[in-house]
């Protein structure tokens, strides 16, 4: 089965482009979604976190509040190392055994932090969509609500976005309406079913 890694900077589009290519028929593996069951309460990994951060994360029903952790690792570095080393290695084995349990010519997998977690390897080809600066600040701040300050600090602190881009196979440019992405996803899923055939 060809595995194709979905990455991108915040506001590029995302989850917009897994739901295109999800009503086509391909089967997603979301990162971001395995990363919340991997801190659900009854998880190894919560207590884990808890021990780190403390009980200031946990929300009024007892749960961690992303939004709280995210905060308190976005200026430390430290923390949020001592985070990932918790939360990767489990979200790359739940990865591997989804991805091992599909039989489907191609999948997608979902990794916003595929090139700065180093899980390139567990693709095959790394499609990157993007967009212009201005445009996923739009979509930040509409999604969001939040400042332009605070969506600037987000985005200084994500890879540079040449740099994403050297890694990709391919791109994909989400400047444009969502049918002109449905267009160009249609074309790629076409081009991934080929490449699939070829390589089984």
């Amino acid at each position: 089965m060809l595995k194709i890694g979905l990455t991108g900077g915040i506001g590029s589009g995302k989850t917009t482009a897994s739901n295109i290519f999800s009503g086509l028929g391909v089967p997603i593996i979301d990162a971001d979604v395995i990363a919340r069951q991997v801190l659900a309460i009854n998880q190894p990994a919560f207590a884990e976190t808890i021990q780190l951060f403390g009980k200031a994360i946990l929300d009024k029903n007892g749960h961690i509040d992303r939004g709280t952790l995210r905060t308190l690792i976005f200026d430390n570095p430290v923390k949020r190392s001592a985070l990932e080393q918790i939360i990767h290695p489990r979200v790359r084995d739940a990865i591997e055994k989804k991805a091992a349990s599909l039989q489907t010519d191609y999948c997608l997998i979902v990794i916003p932090l595929l090139i700065e977690s180093n899980m390139q390897d567990l693709v095959d080809r790394i499609l990157v969509i993007t967009a212009n600066p201005e445009k996923r600040i739009n979509r930040i701040q509409r999604r969001d609500n939040t400042s332009l300050d605070d969506v600037q600090k987000i985005i200084d602190a994500q890879i540079d976005e040449k740099e994403r881009l050297s890694c990709a196979d391919d791109i994909l440019m989400n400047n444009n309406d969502i049918l002109s992405l449905e267009n160009d996803i249609r074309i790629l899923h076409q081009k991934y079913q080929e490449l699939a055939k070829s390589v089984s």
